[in-house]
């Protein structure tokens, strides 16, 4: 091969490999300014779902069965008190009735809760989420959980599973008629004896285990995979 021929094979090569180059620079920027994007308009939302975690602790801080924290899924809202539901039955006692409300009454203060998508995002960020295809997801799960303790073969509540089902049902349908925030917005389950948080070997350990956990959450994600 002659040396003119070298010298042409040589600069394609090296156009070649500087064309690479340039498309790989270019797609890692791309995905780097798209996560960019995505933070900005999450980070909107923690903002907001910080300020609703203060507002509830303010609102409840006198409040004996609830107890609100901010965590890393959102706002989460626990009751954990014997005197919560009527003994070894779902209904709520008449204490726990009147903080839910007011849990409610707060909830429906909420725009984050209570707009459409549209109505609630300032410019910007509706702009970032747009143009991602980024839809506002918010839920209000609701869980019950019980002890080990075995539930009388006579009794209607059946098992550990519907008892701890029947008391998440009982919170989401107070916080519903309290806040007016449809049903579909909430989202239940039962796990029963399992996920303890303490040993149930000891009565304090079955005492913490007895509870139920509600978490507000929202957050961005593309439509297909709301879908799914």
């Amino acid at each position: 091969m002659s040396v003119k021929s070298e010298k042409i094979k040589s600069g394609w090569l090296l156009s070649f490999g500087d064309m690479i180059t340039l498309l790989i620079t270019f797609f890692i920027l791309m995905i780097v300014l798209n996560k960019g994007e995505i933070s900005k308009v999450q980070k909107w939302l923690e903002d907001d779902l910080d300020q609703i975690s203060i507002e509830l602790t303010e609102r409840l801080k006198d409040a004996v069965f609830i107890k609100v924290k901010r965590t890393s899924l959102g706002v989460e809202i626990n009751i954990n008190n014997d005197q919560a539901f009527v003994e070894g039955g779902f209904k709520p006692s008449e204490g726990l009735v009147k903080e839910l409300t007011e849990v409610g009454e707060e909830l429906k203060k909420i725009p984050l809760l209570t707009e459409e998508q549209s109505k609630i995002l300032p410019a910007g960020i509706a702009y970032d989420a747009g143009k991602q295809g980024l839809l506002l997801h918010r839920e209000i799960s609701i869980a019950g959980y019980t002890d080990n303790a075995k539930i009388n073969p006579e009794s209607s509540l059946r098992n550990n599973w519907f008892l701890s089902t029947m008391r998440a049902e009982s919170v989401m349908q107070l916080l519903s008629a309290s806040s007016g925030l449809p049903q579909d917005l909430f989202g239940i389950a039962g796990y029963g004896m399992y996920r303890p948080i303490a040993s149930n070997d000891t009565p304090d350990g079955r005492a913490k285990n007895r509870r139920v956990k509600i978490v507000i959450t929202a957050n961005f994600a593309h439509q297909e995979k709301l879908e799914k």
